[in-house]
């Protein structure tokens, strides 16, 4: 639904507006051209650009300093839901969710208020590590080491994630967030390497003989399968494939708007790459045992994960493509998002060929706001490898990621283009 990412009218920023084709409260038109395109008011302009009205609106002042009241809501914690060994002797703990209570969350000025049945809790900001969003359950991480899940039933969580984010970031105005996940990275504040001295003193990883060509014959066939269907249903062209090496570690960055682009770009491909996959993911034993024999491993993607960093780096010194979205998440607009500082200096500390891909048409195949899917010509261009120096995270400069920043971004921009 087209209201999970426009919430709030464009032209007046009122919340729970469509109706009919029309704002409830200002009555402007509005109609949906294509799902990249809608007109407001008889304008038609990109999602991304009413997106961005959207979220350029004020947030709402109540008595007390409230700023939103929700419906109901189920509230969850996290809890471990066992062990997972993939390909190339990789291995995580997988976590899950336990359910607490069903009630209404409260957004004020400092600070979140949850009000069930037979629990409250206050959450100040500055309690708060990380926020982001897992289809429509928006999660918030603490500094204690404490999550909680907040699935919303009624109404779009897009709309939460956005409004708690902006609160934070006018709770710690006029220092930038740049940041909300896997943690809140403020613009000002020095370099944060050294604290991490003690997690990553060498980047290398036990390496194995056996680990250099563990690709199951089960995953070869799905794999294959899954590229021949996409060939013939889609109207796909794929291109630059000379650019992925038959053999030997690189990594594969691709943009990322869909949850197809994984399993599109993975089957297509004339070998196997092993992608992090966020842990939420492997939480079925069907599911993950498939995306076990795709080479897919956990990463946490609402808190800092060493144990994803070494398994990442584990791939690479064994001999394998990896492949990341530098994004850390689908976009929801379709336009490229800033990349994730960590995954910046993981391609610094593993020194591998980064390849870039540009992925275009699968926004329009199924975006993140819907699961429906509809027939568009969908393009990947795989661009020429990228070398960068390698560089152990502890001796990582700002300097040294934005290079890969802005090298990368630019090479996946074009591709796009």
């Amino acid at each position: 639904m087209i209201e999970n990412i426009l919430y709030r009218c464009p032209s007046c920023g009122g919340f729970e507006w469509l109706e009919q084709g029309r704002c409830r409260h200002c009555h402007v038109p509005v109609r949906v051209l294509s799902r990249k395109q809608v007109a407001v008011n008889g304008k038609p302009e990109s999602i991304a650009l009413w997106y961005a009205k959207v979220k350029g609106h004020a947030l709402p002042e109540g008595p007390e300093g409230m700023i939103l009241e929700s419906g109901p809501i189920r509230l969850s914690g996290e809890t471990q839901k066992g062990h997972f060994t993939g390909l190339s002797g990789v291995h995580a703990v997988l976590h899950g969710r336990e359910y607490s209570d069903t009630g209404n969350l409260i957004l004020y000025r400092g600070r979140l208020l949850y009000q069930g049945a037979s629990l409250k809790k206050e959450v100040p900001f500055k309690s708060i590590s990380a926020v982001t969003i897992e289809s429509n359950t928006v999660i918030v991480d603490r500094n204690d080491g404490r999550t909680l899940y907040f699935d919303f039933l009624e109404e779009s969580g897009k709309k939460w994630e956005d409004c708690i984010q902006k609160a934070i970031a006018e709770f710690y105005s006029p220092v930038d967030i740049v940041e909300f996940c896997p943690r809140i990275r403020f613009a000002k504040t020095r370099d944060r390497t050294g604290n991490i001295r003690g997690q990553f003193k060498s980047t290398q990883v036990a390496s194995e003989q056996r680990y250099k060509s563990d690709t199951p014959l089960m995953g070869l066939f799905l794999r294959r399968l899954v590229g021949y269907l996409a060939r013939g249903l889609l109207d796909m062209r794929m291109t630059g494939l000379e650019n992925i090496p038959r053999e030997g570690a690189a990594i594969l960055a691709a943009n990322h708007v869909s949850l197809l682009d994984g399993i599109i770009l993975g089957a297509c491909l004339p070998r196997l790459a092993r992608f992090m996959t966020k842990n939420s993911e492997f939480k079925h034993p069907f599911i993950r045992e498939i995306l076990r024999m795709a080479g897919a491993f956990p990463v946490m993607r609402y808190r800092t994960d060493v144990v994803a960093v070494r398994n990442a780096l584990r791939v690479l010194q064994n001999g394998h493509l990896m492949g990341v979205f530098p994004e850390g998440e689908r976009s929801w607009d379709g336009r490229m998002q800033p990349f994730k500082k960590g995954t910046l200096r993981l391609i610094l500390a593993a020194g591998k060929p980064v390849i870039p891909v540009g992925i275009s048409g699968i926004y329009e195949l199924m975006p993140r706001w819907t699961h429906s899917l509809k027939r568009v010509p969908v393009r990947i261009e795989i661009g020429k490898p990228i070398r960068f120096a390698s560089i152990s995270i502890v001796d990582q400069t700002k300097e040294d990621v934005k290079l890969v920043d802005s090298q990368l971004g630019d090479a996946i921009q074009r591709l796009i283009a």
